[in-house]
Formats: structure tokens, sequence, C-alpha cells
């Protein structure tokens, strides 16, 4: 009996001892199964991917029509649409490892127990991270900026290209990327809503006739207004408002209009500017720089060093 016992054990192949634990190891009986539900299980998520990004779609369609297909209408519904793929995206995926694991035949529930008592823990370092995903949401609900608006954040001018419900990429006047987490934006300034003022200061320079200079100057943008290349682009026309500020150096003449948001009102500012100069220079009446008074430098030690 001993001898047909050792003959036995020495007959039957030794298993390699695997660097794994058993536990996770998927049942190697019925693989053939789970690869196949593994299969199914993507060809699910992407179906189910493809579908929701479907309503998205149609849901951008229809706020677009909502809002009469305005410029605004279109960046906000574009803005919405991203958020809500960036969601889709995220709760797919987590489905989809969520139900691979049970097919490989784990337990999620500790899994998930864990997982939240993890997050729970990691919320108290994570401060940041929320105080920035509830600054996203109240972007998205207050309708502060959308993508394609031209904002300027803690002084930095550029134009939104992508908004997440943690952070915001800008594109700044030189091209480059710029990613602001939404919970560092304390004051945005958004040149792109409602109407933009065109502003144009020309410093007089001292000595000139002051009068002279007004009466040309309200001639200028009279024409300016009544140019129909630069009326269509503005809102209410260019005024003369006067001289603004008046020093040693001369004085400040100031006219004012508004245009729509984008870069009309930087357009329309520079070629009354263009006209403006021409004529008070074809009237020989110059302009000057008005320069702040420079700081005197001592180049004497005081008396009780050169004592």
């Amino acid at each position: 009996m001993i001898a047909f016992l050792l003959a036995g054990s020495a007959s039957a192949p030794a298993k390699a001892a695997s660097p794994w634990p058993t536990w996770m190891l998927p049942d190697t009986e019925h693989l053939g199964i789970m690869l196949a539900r593994l299969a199914l299980t993507a060809v699910a998520a992407w179906v189910a991917q493809l579908l929701l990004f479907l309503l998205v779609k149609r849901g951008e369609q229809w706020l677009i029509r909502a809002t009469h297909d305005t410029g605004h209408g279109v960046r906000r519904a574009r803005t919405v649409g991203q958020l809500l793929r960036n969601g889709i995206t995220a709760v797919v995926v987590a489905w989809a490892c969520v139900h691979s694991l049970e097919i490989l035949g784990w337990d999620v529930k500790p899994l998930l127990v864990g997982a939240s008592i993890l997050g729970a823990a990691l919320g108290f370092g994570a401060q940041f991270l929320v105080r920035d995903i509830i600054a996203g949401m109240f972007i998205f609900i207050e309708d502060q900026f959308v993508v394609g608006d031209t904002i300027e954040v803690n002084g930095q001018a550029a134009t939104v290209e992508a908004v997440t419900l943690r952070s915001t990429r800008l594109r700044d006047f030189q091209g480059r990327e710029l990613h602001v987490p939404n919970g560092e934006m304390k004051v945005v300034v958004n040149s792109s809503r409602g109407w933009n003022r065109a502003v144009v200061d020309l410093p007089v320079a001292a000595g000139q006739d002051l009068a002279y200079a007004l009466r040309l100057a309200e001639s200028v943008v009279g024409e300016m207004n009544n140019d129909p290349k630069w009326r269509a682009l503005l809102l209410e026309p260019f005024e003369v408002m006067g001289f603004e500020r008046a020093s040693a150096d001369g004085a400040v003449l100031r006219a004012m209009g508004r245009a729509l948001p984008g870069g009309d009102a930087a357009r329309l500012s520079r070629e009354l500017r263009l006209r403006l100069l021409q004529r008070w220079k074809d009237a020989g009446i110059r302009t000057a720089v008005e320069l702040a008074p420079m700081r005197r430098v001592e180049t004497e030690p005081p008396a009780d060093v050169a004592g």
C-alpha cells in the first residue's frame, strides 16, 4: 500500500507555485466564458457611451435652437456638452471596471465599502479638489463664461478653450496654454458679454489751442459715426467727452462709444485714434505723452556722512 501511494504521488505532475495569491487568479475552468463576458462588457460600455453622447449632441442642438442660434447660445451648448461627456465617460469607465472585477470572481462589495471609507479619508486631504469642483459647478450654473469667451483671470487675459468641473484651460494672446483651477478664480472679467466700450484718450501738448483741438475732434468723430463701414460696428456712436485731465505737460482728450463684444471695440478705437492724430497733424496741433514725474536721484552723500 505504501509503495502504491508513493508510486501514485511520483506519477502525478507537480503544480508550479504561483507568485500570486489564489484568490487573485480567475477560475481557469471557465476562462473562455470570462473572456467572452469581458468582451461583451467592453462592447456594452462602448455602445452605452455612444448612445449617451448622441443624446448629449441632440441636447446641444436643442439648446442652440432654443437660443435662436446666437453666438453665446452655441458656446454655452458646447460647454454643457463637454461637461456632460466628461461625466458620462467617468461613469461608464467606472461601471465597466467594477463589472469586470465581478466577472473575474472578485467580491466587489468589500471593495466598494473600502473605497467609500478611503474616499471619506481622502476628502479631508482633498479640500482644494472639492473646492475646485464646487466652483466649477457654480461656473456652469451661473453661466459665468463658456468656451470661446475672452476673460481676464487674476490679471491675465485669455480665451477659454475648455471647461471641466475641476479646472479651465485658457489660451493667452501669445498662444500659451494656461490651466487654472476653478477655485483659484476669485475675480473673472468677461469681455464677451453684452457690450464693450471703445475708449480713445489722446494727450494734447501744452500751449496748444484746446478749443480748436476739441472742434477738430468733434468733426472727426462725426465723420466716423457717419461712415457706413464703421457705423455698422457701433452699438452707440462715438461721443467726445471733452478733456479729462490737465497738467503742465498738456491735457488729455477722451472720446467713447459702444460696440459688440469681441475685437470690434479695439478696431474702432484704433481707427478713430488714427484719424484724430492725422487731422491734428494736418492742423498743426502737437500731441504729447503724459509722463510721470521722475524721482530725483541723490548724488551727494548725507551731510552727516560727508562731514
